[in-house]
């Protein structure tokens, strides 16, 4: 088991971004937990369904993807124990 198992599409904000990477050519593409929240036939839908329903949108590829969350966090520099 790992977090894609244990999170259902529902449980993401609307906001959350999900980074899709095709396993063969590298392509990566987003989508948005909105985008797919308004489908209702995925709406509890497991994250790892939802990999394995996407491909990869690279104009003929179609191959299999890699879902990845998306973080938004600022970045700073350790600074601990210095003075």
């Amino acid at each position: 088991m790992n977090w894609k198992h244990e999170l259902q599409l529902r449980d993401l904000p609307a906001d959350q971004r999900l980074e899709l990477t095709c396993k063969q050519c590298g392509h990566t593409h987003y989508r948005t937990a909105r985008e797919l929240q308004a489908r209702p036939e995925l709406s509890f839908c497991w994250l790892d369904e939802i990999e394995s329903d996407e491909c990869c949108h690279r104009r003929g590829c179609h191959g299999r993807v890699r879902l990845a969350l998306c973080h938004d966090h600022s970045t700073s520099g350790f600074v601990g124990g210095l003075t």
